[in-house]
C-alpha cells in the first residue's frame, strides 16, 4: 500500500553553532500523496537535494519532523526507512553481473533464493530489460539508458514504501532523457509506490511530475501541477523559473479586488490584470513599482505600430519546430533584458536587425512584485 509522506517544519542548519551558518532548509512544510510522483525543482543551492537526503535519512534535519505514513520517521536510521534510492552516477556494483546488482537489496535482507530469483526477474520485466537479463553482463556492457533502469531495478525489487530519485538522468544525452523521463513515468504509475524526482530541470520536472514543487534558498516557493505553475505562478521567480517569462517595468496605477491596473513605463499605456492574473499582495499601494509578465506565446511581433505597440529591434530568429522564436532588445527603461516572443510562423518581411513591434496579446499579462534586481 501506497504512503503519504508529510513535512512539518523540517530545518536544516550546515555548520549550526559555526561562524558561517549555512540554512539549507528553512520550516519546510508540506505533504506528498499516497502513490504520487512528486518533483522537487530548484536551481543549484535551493535545498532539494538536502531535502531528498534528509528524507531517506542520509541527513539529519536540525528541527522538525518527517512522517512516512503518519509513522515519525525523523530519528530512525537509513536502514530501517525501507526506501528505494537511485542516485545521479546510478552507482552500480561493476564487479557484479546485472541479476547480482539488482539482488543485492533482496540478498542482504536474507531472501530465499528461490524468491530472489522470482523477484528479479518479475522487476527486470517491468524494466524492460528481460532480454539484457538473459545475456546477464556486468553493467559496464549496457548503455546509459539501461545502466539506469537497473539501477530503478535495483531500487524497486525490495517493495520500499518510497522511492527517491535524485537527478537520475543528469548523465544521459538529451534524446535517452527524454526516452527515459516517459520511462520512469511509466514504470512509477505501475508500481504505484510515492516517488520524489528532484531534479534542476523545468521541462524535466513538468513532463515527469503529478505535481512540483519549486524550491528558493530553502523555501518552497510554489506547489502544485504543471499547468498551475506556468499558467498561475505565484512569483516572478517561479513565473521565470517555470518556462520563459517576459518582463515589463510598470506601476500600479489602480486596484479593485483581485483585479488591477498597470502602466507600462517608456511607452505609457495602461493594461488590466483581471482575477488570476493579479499576484501582487494585498496592500500593495497605488504608484508602487511592479514587473509586468508575459510568456513569449503571449507576445506578437509585426511591423506595424498599434496601440499599445513596444518598439524594438530583432536580434536573433530561431527556428524551433511548431514556432518560431523572435528575441527583440527593447529600451532598458521597458526591460533590461530582451524579449522573447514565440510566432507560429515565420513573419513576412521581418528580418534579424529590422526594426519592429511588440504587441501584448489582450487579457494574457500578470502582474508581481519585482524582486532580486528585476525591474531596476
Amino acid at each position: 500500500m501506497s504512503l503519504d509522506l508529510n513535512y512539518r517544519e523540517v530545518s536544516k542548519i550546515f555548520g549550526a553553532g559555526g561562524k558561517s551558518p549555512v540554512e539549507a532548509l528553512k520550516k519546510v512544510s508540506f505533504t506528498i500523496n499516497p502513490g504520487e510522483l512528486f518533483c522537487l525543482l530548484g536551481p543549484s543551492g535551493c535545498g532539494k537535494t538536502t531535502l531528498l537526503r534528509s528524507t531517506a535519512g542520509l541527513e539529519s534535519i536540525t528541527s522538525g519532523q518527517i512522517f512516512y505514513g503518519g509513522r515519525d520517521m525523523t530519528s530512525i536510521p537509513p536502514f530501517r526507512r525501507n526506501i528505494g534510492m537511485v542516485f545521479q552516477s546510478f552507482a552500480l556494483y561493476p564487479h557484479m553481473n546485472i541479476f547480482e546488482n539488482v539482488a543485492y537489496g533482496l540478498r542482504v535482507r536474507k531472501t530465499p533464493e528461490t524468491e530472489v530469483r522470482r523477484k528479479v526477474t518479475e522487476v527486470m520485466e517491468l524494466v524492460g530489460l528481460t532480454e539484457e537479463l538473459k545475456r546477464n553482463p556486468s553493467p559496464a556492457g549496457l548503455s546509459g539508458g539501461q545502466q539506469q533502469r537497473v539501477a530503478i531495478a535495483r531500487a524497486l525489487v525490495y517493495d520500499p514504501d518510497l522511492l527517491l530519485l535524485d537527478e537520475p538522468l543528469a548523465n544521459l544525452d538529451a534524446k535517452l532523457r527524454r526516452y527515459m523521463r516517459a520511462e520512469i513515468r511509466r514504470i512509477q504509475k505501475a508500481t504505484n509506490i510515492t516517488t520524489i524526482f528532484v531534479t534542476h530541470d523545468q521541462e524535466e520536472a513538468m513532463a515527469v511530475g503529478d505535481r512540483l514543487a519549486v524550491m528558493r534558498r530553502g523555501v518552497v516557493e510554489q506547489i502544485g501541477s504543471s499547468d498551475e505553475l506556468y499558467n498561475k505562478p505565484n512569483s516572478a521567480f517561479v513565473a521565470n523559473f517555470i518556462g520563459k517569462m517576459n518582463f515589463f517595468k510598470a506601476e500600479l496605477t489602480a486596484r479593485d479586488g483581485e483585479s488591477a491596473v498597470a502602466r507600462i513605463i517608456g511607452p505609457d499605456f495602461e493594461l488590466e490584470a483581471g482575477r488570476g492574473r493579479n499576484h501582487l499582495p494585498e496592500g500593495t499601494a497605488a504608484g508602487s513599482r511592479i514587473l509586468v509578465g508575459a510568456r513569449p506565446e503571449q507576445l506578437s511581433v509585426g511591423l506595424r505600430r498599434v496601440e499599445g505597440a513596444i518598439a524594438g529591434k530583432v536580434n536573433i530568429i530561431q527556428h524551433l519546430g511548431q514556432f518560431v522564436r523572435y528575441e527583440v532588445s527593447v529600451d532598458s527603461a521597458i526591460s533590461a533584458q530582451p524579449f522573447e516572443v514565440d510566432m507560429p510562423g515565420l513573419v513576412a518581411r521581418i528580418s534579424e536587425g529590422d526594426d519592429v513591434y511588440v504587441t501584448i496579446k489582450k487579457s494574457l499579462a500578470s502582474l508581481y512584485l519585482p524582486e532580486e534586481g528585476q525591474g531596476e
